[in-house]
């Protein structure tokens, strides 16, 4: 049973893919440079406000699951 005060750790999966969003507009984010995660971090740009960093929000669902009501 958990407690209501203590935050929840959850465990993800590397295998599984992660949606990433921008954090201004909450649209799904764009790769920017093919060098990124290799050379220099990863960044990525929202084609809806044009955003550009590396600073995203993941969602938490899982991919191609219903959300749960």
């Amino acid at each position: 049973m958990e407690s209501a005060g203590k935050p929840r750790i959850t465990r993800k999966s590397p295998l599984k893919p992660v949606i990433k969003l921008c954090p201004k507009c909450l649209h799904v984010l764009k790769r920017g440079s093919k060098l990124g995660g290799w050379l220099i971090p990863q960044d990525y740009y929202c084609q809806n406000c044009g955003y550009r960093g590396i600073v995203f929000v993941e969602r938490s669902d899982e991919v191609g699951e219903e959300p749960k009501q």
